[in-house]
């Protein structure tokens, strides 16, 4: 399908003629993307990391223009996926006549709130930009796993949200405050104190009256299948550590970094996952952390590796850790750093635990704590595979991560053995806490050759019989349970949540103009009920 010219001049004259294009060399290049082609082997094609080419790519600069925008999609019933960093196949189009809302010139931090520790930002605004910002006022903020480079909106509105400081910077969608969002309708609906009549501001997130949260983001969001969000305010938290002591020496990708003082990483081994369980709820009840979580052996050797030589030469030459807690002390006075590691001492002491660092086994490389305060250790993943993807997902109890662990263990080692999917022992799981123990994350990250056809076919097959046994074994709702075919699925075994899904996209989207392919389609007509 192509765009009609005249409506493609329509779309131009709101935007401006250079912002808005049906050019078939760029359209082209919206059609790639990480992840796409276990994506592909799900709905049986092949598995090639391009998916469907939109009509026409549109650049909005402002929240005025996207409501013109999605106005003249309702006008010509015109579909719509929009995307702010972009990454993940929840950024493509799910159709072939769709057109990609790319909003990279929405590029702003409109608003930083010192005293009452805040901000306001546009979609594209990374995580590393507005981190930057927020040294100068000696606030930080809460990044997803995925990296600094990705959209905190995007985050905290449309997708999922834990990151490696959880323990002290909760999760996405529970900093979420007021909102400015575009309808697939075309009106602007402000949530939270944003909506007041009078001294509207964006302090807060819910309310007056009942609170929309639910259905702007639920779990894991809607990514665009219910309009556009073009502005949201964030809650910020006080940097960790000493800002004025903050410097990156030397060059990629041998970087160094001179440890700020009052920061220490801690790596507790623990003999089995019951222990590692009694370590999160002891370790983090006392509310001490920056950082606690747990990795596999050889997931904590990637994080302090910067080369694939040197991720070899930790994964054959350092000690064994039995899964491992890496915890992260901060503190800005020398007081309250004695403080937090006498307390952590004294809990390990309890345990009856192992940190191989304080016996000087395992040695974390300095720019380790750099990455870590920007939240990059995510991002060496790559180093162990070139391609992987989680499954599971769960936000629950530590007793539930831990079961999830155990019963994922010999699923995994199935397809270790057959040779699909990188060896990991079967261990490789990521856990954290959420707000000092408040509730856990589960997920188990798990490599695959993409240049292989039987190694993503292979995980896709893995990931189903993940999403069965999550299901099966009651062990909470993962990650990637989205579009029909999957809420269909779940949705009976669960409440029938589905056909309240189907009747919010109904009443929100009464044309059908937010791509709903990784949300839920409206209800059909015969379903529909008042």
């Amino acid at each position: 399908m192509k765009i009609d010219k005249k409506i493609l001049n329509e779309i131009q004259d709101i935007v401006g003629k250079e912002n808005a294009t049906d050019n078939e060399v760029i359209l082209e290049s919206y059609t790639y993307n990480w992840c796409v082609e276990f994506i592909n082997v799900m709905e049986g094609k092949d598995p090639i990391p391009f998916w469907h080419k939109p009509i026409a790519v549109v650049l909005p600069s402002t929240t005025e223009e996207v409501q013109k925008f999605v106005k003249l999609c309702n006008k010509y019933h015109l579909k719509f996926k929009a995307q702010s960093t972009g990454l993940g196949p929840w950024n493509q189009p799910s159709e072939d006549d769709v057109i990609v809302v790319d909003l990279r010139r929405m590029n702003k931090i409109v608003k930083i709130d010192p005293k009452n520790m805040y901000c306001v930002v546009e979609p594209y605004v990374t995580g590393a930009q507005l981190q930057a910002e927020l040294l100068k006022y000696g606030l930080n903020c809460h990044m997803p796993g995925a990296g600094p480079q990705v959209s905190p909106l995007a985050s905290s509105t449309s997708m999922c949200g834990p990151g490696f400081t959880s323990s002290s910077t909760g999760f996405s969608g529970r900093n979420v405050l007021g909102t400015e969002w575009v309808l697939p309708t075309g009106e602007i609906l402000r949530l939270g104190s944003l909506s007041l009549k009078e001294n509207s501001d964006w302090f807060h997130g819910d309310g007056p009256g009942p609170s929309l949260r639910g259905i702007m983001r639920g779990f894991i969001g809607t990514k665009s299948g219910l309009g556009i969000f073009t502005r949201v305010a964030i809650k910020l938290f006080p940097f960790p550590c000493n800002i004025k002591q903050l410097e990156i020496k030397n060059i990629i990708p041998n970087y160094d970094f001179d440890i700020p003082n009052y920061m220490q990483f801690h790596l507790i081994s623990c003999k089995n996952y019951e222990t590692l369980e009694l370590a999160f709820d002891r370790i983090e009840k006392e509310g001490i952390t920056f950082m606690c979580f747990h990795t596999s052996t050889y997931g904590l050797h990637t994080i302090f590796s910067n080369t694939q030589e040197e991720l070899m030469n930790r994964a054959v030459a350092s000690p064994r850790i039995k899964n491992p807690l890496v915890v992260l002390i901060t503190a800005n006075t020398k007081r309250e750093f004695e403080y937090k590691e006498k307390v952590l001492k004294t809990a390990i002491e309890e345990l009856k635990v192992k940190d191989v660092v304080a016996t000087g086994k395992y040695i974390p490389p300095n720019i380790a704590y750099a990455e870590a305060l920007r939240s990059a250790l995510g991002m060496h993943g790559f180093l162990a595979t070139g391609a992987f993807q989680s499954t599971h997902g769960s936000m629950d109890t530590s007793r539930l991560c831990r079961v999830l662990m155990e019963r994922n263990l010999p699923l995994k080692k199935e397809y270790i053995d057959k040779g699909l999917i990188g060896n990991d022992e079967g261990k490789g799981n990521w856990s954290t806490s959420y707000e000092h123990g408040h509730f856990y994350h589960i997920e188990t990250p798990t490599m695959y050759d993409q240049t292989k056809v039987e190694s993503v076919e292979g995980f896709v097959e893995y990931l189903d019989r993940c999403n069965k046994l999550d299901l099966v074994e009651h062990l909470g709702i993962p990650f990637f349970i989205e579009g029909d075919k999957m809420h269909d699925w779940y949705g009976p075994q669960c409440s029938n949540y589905h056909i309240w899904l189907r009747k919010i996209k109904t009443k929100f989207d009464p044309n059908f103009v937010a791509d709903s392919g990784f949300y839920i389609s409206p209800e059909k007509e015969e379903n529909k009920t008042t």
